[in-house]
């Protein structure tokens, strides 16, 4: 079974949401194995103009990718794909976001900017004590957000 994929670029920081991209063309892949959907690998002909390509769209996963090229023997390339989380149309989600007083200095709540009523739930902020966050392995853009129950106030 073969698919299209689309190859280009985006010259976006990954940290984007609804980033820019040119293609460059599409070709058609052949996959000879099991096709991750977060992480595909897609081996294609080679053809000089992918060869700074560094975006994947691959709508028959309904996904699309940053990537890096690879240079195989036999005249191929090797597309290493990762998932783009943030192509997503996030035009419809709702959500709240509690903004942080920098960090070890939690948001005090309540918060005039903060559209929760804390009468109606219960807010509690905390330091998150992980090596991961202060090492800089996770590039210093670290987030953690708890939701528990998931209810809302009707």
């Amino acid at each position: 079974m073969a698919f299209a994929i689309s190859i280009g670029y985006s010259t976006a920081p990954p940290n984007k949401v609804n980033r820019p991209y040119s293609i460059i063309d599409s070709v058609t892949v052949s996959p000879l194995s099991t096709i991750n959907q977060l992480s595909p690998v897609f081996v294609i002909d080679y053809d000089a103009r992918f060869l700074n390509a560094n975006y994947v769209i691959a709508t028959f996963l309904s996904r699309k990718y940053f990537c890096t090229v690879s240079i195989d023997t036999a005249g191929r390339m090797v597309l290493t794909c990762k998932v783009d989380v943030l192509a997503n149309n996030f035009s419809n989600c709702s959500l709240t976001v509690t903004r942080n007083g920098g960090i070890g200095k939690p948001s005090y709540i309540p918060d005039e900017k903060l559209p929760i009523l804390p009468n109606r739930e219960s807010i509690t902020s905390t330091t998150a004590e992980n090596p991961y966050f202060s090492s800089g392995i996770l590039d210093n853009k670290c987030y953690l957000v708890t939701v528990i129950n998931g209810g809302g106030i009707s």
